[in-house]
Order: C-alpha cells, then structure tokens, then sequence
C-alpha cells in the first residue's frame, strides 16, 4: 500500500511539472515571442518602406536613375554582409537582449535620417547603415529560438517572429500615409513614421528583453530551472560558453547539412529581395494607381503568413514535415513565377496577377530552413557560426537579387522573373537534399550508437555541456 501511493505521489508529481513546463511556455510567449516577433516585423516593414516609398514618388524626388533604385537594394545588404562576421564574436560574448535593443534602436534612427535624403549617394549611405545595424537580427532570432523552445516547438514560433505582417500591413499603412495632408512629400512620412515607432520599440527591447532563461525576470528561480529542463530533450544545449571553439566551425563547415541549407537560404535571399524591392513596382505595371497598388501588394503577403502559419502549426503536432512544406512551397512559388512569366499581362491581367500572388509561398520554404538549423545544431560557437552564415548567405543572396530586375525591362522585368523561376527550383531541390541527408545520417547514427535514449529518465542531459551535435551519440535530426 505504502507503495502504491508512493507511485501516485510520484505521478502526481510529474503531472505538477507538466503544468508548471506549460505555465513557463505561456509566459515565455506572452513576453519574448511578442518582442521577437515585433522586431523581425519592423525590420520587415522598414526594408518594404523603401519599395512603397518608390510608388510614392522617391526616384523622382531624389533623382534616381538607371539602376540606382536596384542597388539600393543592394547595399542595405552590403552593410549586412560588412556586419556579420563582427556579430559572429559579439554573440558570444553580449547580453543578446541589449544587443538586440541596441541595434533595434540605431536603424530606427537612421531609417528617420532617410528623409532628409535628396540624391542617390545620401541614401545609399544611410541604407548601409541600416544593414549594419539590422544584421543581428536573425542569427540573434536563431539563437533564441534555441535558447527558449523545445525543437518540435520551434517552426510555428519562428513563423511568428520570421512573418510577412510586414508585407499585410505595409501595404495598408502606406495607403493611409499617402491620405496624410501634410507639407512633406508622402514617401518621407513613410521613413519618418517607420523610424519613430522603431526607435521606441527598441528601447522598449531593451528593457524588457531577458538575455537567456537565466536572467528572465518575469520567471522566478524554479521556474528558471524548469525552462532549462524542459529543453534537456533538445540536445542543443543551453550554455553560454564565451569562448570561440574553432573545431565547431570546421565541422559546420563539413557538414552537408550546413551547405545545402546555405544554397537554400541564398536562393530564397534573391526571392526574397526581389519581392520586396519590386513586388509593388510590378503591380503598378498592371496599370493601378498609387493608392490601389498599395492595397493590391497586400494579398500576397497574407497568403505567406497564411502558409507558413498552417504549416508551421501542423508540424507542432506531426514531425518530421519540414523539409516536405520547403519543397510543396517552392513548388507552389514556382507555378506561381512561371504564370508571371509565361502570361501577356495585358490579355490575362487577372491570371498573371493570380501568379503574383502564389509566389507568396516563397516565405514558408525559409521559416522552415531556419527552423531546422536551431533544431539540428549544437554547441554554443556552432550555433552561433551556422547563425552567422546563414545570415551571410541570406545578405548575399539579397544583394544579387535586385541586379536581375533591369529597368529598361519594368514594369514586367523578364529577366528578374526568370531569376525567380531559377531560384524557386534550387530552394526545391535543397528541401529534397536536405531530406535524404537527415535520413541517412539517422540511419547510420541509429546503426553505430543504437537508438537514441531519453535524455531526462537517463540522466544524459547535455544542456550545461558544449557538446556539438555530431559530438553527442544520443543526437538525431529532425527533417
């Protein structure tokens, strides 16, 4: 008898910690989500500011000619790039939260600055600047994501943060600024009020954002605990260590893992810098007016939240789907690119819009990549290194993108579109690569170690060691 309600003790206990482990995921949502998910929108909405800044006279005004308009696309990325390997040592050794808040608060000043731009040449510097400064954002997402959530937890929250409520409402709020009545011109309103509503969501980051579950002061000390414990599962760890491990980068460097999701991100960067330099630019071309190509950019940005939300949430209850949505969307872009492509606009404008906005799915196949890397990586300089350099792929990949839409070609851009169509099939044969090599590796892992134990009835918990994830014979990858 004694026994029996020793085990029911035990499982009543066990039943405490359940409630406890979701009362610290609720409250890690209601504080870090909203603030990531903030972030990453405003560095969204102020990369979009300067394409419906374009609409709204910005090339006449400040006298942009030939391709001017396509590299300042360009260079934002070339700040970006100048960026983060600087960011690769700071993430190591900085309290992330500041340094996000930091960096939140300086391009909000600097995208206020813009404003009072009159040539080329000025806003080409302050759109460096602006590069320099947003570059932590991602990798310092990825690290978070990592450092907060459980993996079969982490593709819906980076669907949250990696969001397109930029593209929605960016749209919706540069057709409200345009019915501004005011002395300036309506694209300078558009930097101004961008810029002001950054510099205050940046300081607002900065105090609130905790650093790590460590020093989160809306959890108290078992609950701090528990935030570690629940993450045991992971094998991703937890600790900090502020020492750069070279060893981590040379096998992130050899992992096939890391080079096929590289490829990918890249391929997506020229979707990406594509669609938000010049999606507005190319409904304009189907001959709406200012105010009404402000509302029609909109839909395709709520197909991509819709997507990548519904897919995100369905991996939350079914593993292993990742790698096959980053396929099914890059497909779905691709149909999307060829209708753009292959339809005469002027005959079949509501079909070639329709392709417009099916290429919306190009975002899905990214929160999916992202999700994967803070899933299938370990060890503190490896997470940061694989963070790093998806974010310098991701810059390099938005630097090229914009030099495929030549000017002479607008409003249909034949040769920006076809870069599309290329890049839609690359990121679809890399959700496939990257697929087989998780099999495989599982496969072989399963065949030398044994299948993997758990960690929390073993007593194999590696959070507080700086194991890698090849280091860790218990570590199996997620697809």
């Amino acid at each position: 008898m004694e026994q029996e309600v020793k085990q029911k003790s035990e499982g009543e206990q066990v039943a405490i910690d359940r409630r406890k482990a979701r009362r610290v995921v609720l409250k890690t949502d209601a504080v870090v989500l909203p603030l990531l998910t903030i972030a990453m929108t405003l560095g969204f909405l102020d990369k979009n500011a300067l394409s419906f800044a374009a609409v709204w006279g910005l090339k006449d005004d400040t006298h942009l000619v030939g391709q001017e308009y396509s590299w300042l696309g360009s260079i934002f990325y070339f700040g970006y790039l100048f960026a983060e390997f600087p960011n690769l040592w700071l993430m190591t050794r900085v309290p992330l939260g500041k340094y996000i808040g930091g960096c939140l608060t300086a391009w909000g000043v600097a995208l206020c600055l813009i404003s009072t731009c009159h040539n080329f040449r000025g806003i080409a510097t302050i759109r460096f600047f602006l590069g320099v400064f947003e570059a932590s954002l991602l990798p310092c997402m990825m690290l978070f994501n990592s450092m907060w959530y459980r993996r079969d937890e982490q593709p819906l929250r980076t669907a949250f943060w990696c969001n397109t409520f930029a593209g929605v409402f960016g749209g919706i709020l540069s057709y409200a600024i345009g019915k501004i009545d005011g002395s300036l011109s309506t694209w300078k309103y558009i930097f101004i009020i961008y810029g002001a509503v950054t510099v205050l969501m940046g300081i607002v980051t900065l105090l609130l954002l905790p650093d790590s579950p460590a020093n989160a002061w809306f959890l108290n000390s078992e609950e701090k605990e528990l935030a570690v414990l629940r993450l045991a599962d992971n094998q991703t760890g937890v600790n900090q260590s502020k020492k750069m491990n070279v060893a981590h980068i040379k096998e992130a460097l050899l992992d096939p893992k890391w080079l096929i999701s590289s490829l990918g991100v890249f391929a997506y960067a020229i979707t990406n810098a594509s669609i938000t330099n010049f999606n507005p630019l190319i409904i304009a071309g189907y001959g709406f007016s200012q105010s009404r190509t402000a509302l029609m950019a909109t839909p395709q940005a709520a197909i991509a939240m819709v997507a990548q939300a519904s897919f995100s949430a369905v991996t939350l209850f079914v593993p292993n789907l990742r790698c096959f949505f980053w396929v099914l969307s890059s497909c779905i872009a691709l149909a999307g690119a060829i209708m753009v492509h292959v339809l005469d606009a002027t005959v079949q404008r509501n079909a070639s819009l329709a392709g417009v906005y099916f290429m919306g799915f190009y975002n899905p196949p990214f929160i999916m990549a992202v999700s994967l890397q803070t899933s299938n990586n370990s060890g503190t300089t490896k997470k940061s290194f694989v963070s790093a350099s998806i974010a310098i792929f991701y810059a390099l990949g938005n630097i090229v993108g914009p030099q495929f839409f030549r000017e002479a070609q607008a409003p249909r851009y034949q040769l920006g579109i076809g870069a599309l169509l290329c890049s839609f099939a690359v990121m679809a044969a890399c959700g496939i690569a990257y697929a087989l090599v998780c099999i495989f590796e599982n496969k072989k892992r399963d065949e030398k170690f044994g299948k993997p134990k758990n960690v929390i009835e073993t007593g194999l918990a590696v959070e507080h060691e700086d194991l890698t994830d090849i280091q860790n014979a218990n570590f199996r990858y997620t697809l």
